[in-house]
């Protein structure tokens, strides 16, 4: 981890005079100048950027030229990033500003604003500040590349899922996790959103003369810049691609997880933000950059069953699913270069995705799809051992070749899941959700069951237990009810033990497992440390030798009931008479 350092210096606003500035297309045009910070020598930096106070009526030119190696640069224009934006609360505390520049190792700054000379001095923009970034430079910036993050979700077995590509993590890039809650313990929690509808697309509008081994303290001077100076939570995007071709991972919260961005207002919601690493209003992007944010974008979009070459409605704009910032916001973000490039982008994608008409979908769109009741996806689908999963608003879906694809929801989901899923015991569902015993819902599975009642909540049974519990009369599992906890171990060594409503199960190697219910459950339960004096059940309850009584037999003895006794224990020859 490194501990990035950001300076600030105030940019002092000053008397208007007219000044040359520099435009897009290289020209230059005549302007005023709002605020100036004269040439001035720092301390180290690699990445700049200016921000201001909040209010202002349009976004300033912003002008920058820094020392380097004992020269001055000439004048870099700095691109305007407003539109690169938090919304909702995090917008509360964020200051407007340009995006960051990497220029190298830095010593010295130079920064105007200049703004349209019909521009009143009322609109100038209030509290400017320079922010001179040092990201710090750390042994495993060279080898970052190659400390990814390889969560593969393809298949040998049809039908085939476009690979998770490697991504360099979060602490591989060396994130400082403090930073999180610079702005507030508020920042510290991600914001997942429900689902991902479409990917935007967005360049850094900085420098393109960067080297591979300086990729990961870029990401880090973005990131530093967008919180200590910006006021975000955290890095704005989810992914940053670099012209090398290398994936990092983003804003924190999970690269399989729907993580509320910060890079484009209004269509932060839904959407995964890509941005590459580069300005691509001056050069082309490089062909395996376009490749590597290609094969991220497919992989994002299959596992929640989006047309690549789609459109969708998203903040009450028809826009692609695969879509340029500049096509929902007024700038220029993707750059020129980028934006032609867009066609080609998404017919890729659709070409790397081919089709997602795996057995999940099929039986979501059966189930009436994204207008139906199990909703969106809000995780991509994905290989769980032989089988997928994808989790939808009302339920998750879960198929193997073994059992088909069944639906689980609600609290059987909920207790599903926290056990494991399909990793657990249980294995895969080979039901949907139906009616159980005793009044309770249930989906049965591989190796068991989970039934659910408003008196038990959700609870699962499996194996042995559950061969017993399905095997029982219907009178016999009345009295023993339904499960209210999950399989432990019991006070027996090597012993396994279940409570039920009414009862409980239990379970040795050399016993098999056996039920007790009722009166002798609770006669056994009271013996506490001491039912090693009975040992294990060996078989269930049955009707005893006097009519009216129940027996219960037990390694070293028996319980007896009769209605005019209530429960005794018998040993001895009395035993091995019930016996």
């Amino acid at each position: 981890m490194a501990h990035p350092e950001v300076r600030e210096l105030v940019v002092p606003t000053v008397t208007g005079r007219t000044s040359t500035t520099l435009a897009a297309d290289g020209a230059r045009r005549a302007g005023t100048v709002t605020a100036e910070l004269a040439a001035k020598s720092t301390e180290k930096f690699s990445v700049v950027g200016v921000t201001w106070a909040p209010g202002t009526a349009s976004t300033p030119q912003v002008e920058v030229r820094v020392r380097t190696d004992n020269r001055w640069s000439g004048w870099s224009l700095l691109k305007g990033d407003s539109d690169d934006a938090p919304d909702g609360a995090e917008a509360a505390h964020a200051r407007p500003g340009t995006a960051p520049l990497w220029v190298g190792n830095s010593n010295g700054v130079q920064v105007r604003l200049i703004s349209k000379s019909t521009l009143s001095r009322s609109a100038a923009p209030a509290d400017v500040k320079v922010a001179l970034v040092d990201p710090k430079t750390l042994a495993t910036d060279a080898t970052a590349s190659s400390e990814r993050l390889s969560g593969s979700s393809t298949s040998a077995t049809p039908p085939y899922l476009y690979p998770a590509p490697a991504v360099v993590s979060r602490s591989s890039w060396g994130a400082d996790e403090t930073l999180r809650t610079y702005n507030g313990d508020g920042c510290a929690t991600p914001s997942y959103d429900t689902t991902i509808k479409a990917a935007v697309v967005h360049h850094t509008a900085g420098s393109n003369s960067y080297s591979a081994s300086q990729s990961a303290s870029l990401v880090r001077g973005i990131y530093a810049y967008q919180v200590q100076s910006k006021g975000w939570c955290d890095i704005g995007y989810n992914f940053l691609v670099d012209k090398y071709g290398t994936t990092f991972e983003g804003r924190f919260g999970g690269i399989w997880n729907v993580v509320h961005g910060a890079h484009a207002t209004l269509w932060n919601t839904n959407t995964v933000g890509v941005v590459v690493m580069g300005n691509f209003d001056t050069a082309q992007p490089p062909a395996v950059m376009m490749n590597a944010a290609a094969n991220l974008i497919a992989w994002k979009l299959e596992g929640f069953y989006r047309d690549a070459t789609g459109r969708v409605t998203l903040a009450g704009k028809d826009i692609d699913v695969i879509t340029g910032h500049g096509d929902v916001m007024q700038t220029a973000c993707p750059g020129r270069y980028l934006f032609a490039q867009m066609p080609t982008l998404r017919t890729t994608v659709k070409n790397k995705i081919g089709s997602f008409n795996t057995p999940i979908y099929s039986r979501w769109q059966a189930l009436g799809g994204e207008a139906g009741w199990v909703g969106s996806p809000t995780s991509p689908e994905r290989v769980i051992l032989d089988g997928r999963a994808t989790r939808f608003v009302g339920a998750d879906l879960l198929w193997s070749p073994f059992t088909g694809a069944h639906w689980v929801k609600g609290g059987l989901a909920a207790k599903y899941r926290a056990l494991g899923s399909a990793g657990h015991y249980l294995g895969f569902p080979t039901s949907d959700e139906e009616a159980g015993v005793l009044g309770s819902q249930m989906n049965r599975f591989q190796s068991g069951a989970i039934y659910s009642s408003e008196a038990t909540g959700a609870q699962d049974v499996y194996r042995v237990f559950y061969a017993n519990f399905t095997g029982l009369s219907a009178d016999a599992q009345r009295n023993l009810g339904l499960p209210t906890a999950s399989q432990r171990a019991g006070r027996i060594l090597g012993s396994q033990y279940q409570p039920f409503s009414s009862g409980g199960m239990y379970w040795t190697k050399a016993t098999g497992g056996h039920d007790i219910y009722r009166s002798f459950y609770a006669y056994y339960e009271r013996l506490g440390n001491n039912v090693t004096r009975l040992g294990m059940p060996t078989a269930s309850q049955r009707p005893g030798a006097v009519t009216g009584s129940q027996f219960q037999a037990f390694e070293r003895g028996g319980l007896y009931w009769l209605s005019s006794l209530g429960t005794s224990e018998v040993n001895g020859q009395i035993f091995k008479t019930y016996q």
